[in-house]
This record gives structure tokens, C-alpha cells and sequence, in this order.
């Protein structure tokens, strides 16, 4: 995913999509097939980031999480590094479809 992007914007996506990944395998159901769907599209000043799932119980919400919380600060890293993200639902064809998206601000390195 380099697209001439700076190791620091890339250490982003990376910790972003992991996150991602982390909560859809704990929280979601995956998609047919046992599969969960990443994707991304990278702009000059934007890397948009897709992670798709068959939902789960509740809906993705960042959570303001206490000093003694063991969990619950993934998606308040994530709202801190994006500049735009949220949650989409519909179907796949097969059943329902849950993405959560997010965009980071990326500048090409010169």
C-alpha cells in the first residue's frame, strides 16, 4: 500500500485496519464463507479504508473508556487519527453486510 505515502501514514492505516479487523472478528459475524472483506482506495491527500463484516449484536460506537479499562479504546485511536469515519449496513446478497469505513489524511511524500 506505499503509493509514495510516509512510513508514519502507513503506520495509521496499518494500526487502523488492524483495529478494525480486531473488532469484526470479536463482535461481528463474518461474511459468507467464513470471510471478512478488507479494502482501500488511496487519493493524494486521502487513504480510504473498508472493513466489511456480517454485523454483529450492536452497532460500532467509540466509547470514552476509564484509566482502569482494560478495553474500549479501539475506535477512539481511530476517530483521533481519521478525519472522517463511520458505519454502513446492507446486504451482500447473501445476507446482511456491515462496513465500517474510515479516511485518513495521507500526503505523498516528496
Amino acid at each position: 500500500m506505499d503509493a509514495g505515502m510516509s512510513p508514519a501514514v502507513i503506520g495509521d492505516a496499518t494500526l487502523v485496519v488492524s483495529e478494525l479487523v480486531g473488532n469484526s472478528v470479536q463482535y461481528a459475524t463474518p461474511l459468507p464463507g467464513g470471510v471478512l472483506q478488507v479494502s482501500w482506495t488511496v487519493d493524494p491527500d486521502c487513504i480510504r479504508l473498508r472493513v466489511s463484516d456480517g454485523g454483529g449484536p450492536s452497532v460500532p460506537a467509540r466509547h470514552d473508556a476509564g484509566p482502569e479499562d482494560v478495553r474500549g479504546r479501539g475506535l477512539a485511536i481511530v476517530a483521533a487519527l481519521a478525519r472522517n469515519w463511520g458505519v454502513e449496513f446492507g446486504h451482500n446478497g447473501s445476507g446482511p453486510m456491515s462496513t465500517v469505513w474510515v479516511e485518513l489524511p495521507a500526503g505523498a511524500t516528496a
